[in-house]
């Protein structure tokens, strides 16, 4: 598990999320290659979740889920303007 969240290798979105597992206790990876591809955390071995402001990369999409993870997806907007429901919605449905 990173500590660190740096800002020169994670977003401010990132940061944010970071914080929420760490405060949470959620173990996580960070940064992981799936597929060829980066994910910007992975959760209880199977759980991808991705952070930002881009649309989705279907092909991306394909790949992590051929690969037997779930999805989950975070836009920026939702960790600033709504970080407790985030973190609500985590806890419920994903831990």
């Amino acid at each position: 598990m990173r500590e660190n969240f740096d800002k020169k290798h994670f977003t401010k979105a990132e940061r944010i999320f970071g914080e929420i597992l760490k405060k949470n206790h959620i173990s996580f990876k960070s940064k992981v290659i799936v597929g060829g591809r980066e994910i910007d955390f992975v959760l209880r071995e199977t759980i991808a979740v991705e952070i930002g402001s881009h649309s989705q990369d279907s092909k991306k999409n394909k790949i992590i889920l051929e690969l037997g993870y779930s999805l989950m997806f975070i836009r920026n907007e939702e960790l600033y303007n709504n970080r407790q429901e985030v973190e609500e919605r985590l806890l419920i449905n994903w831990i």
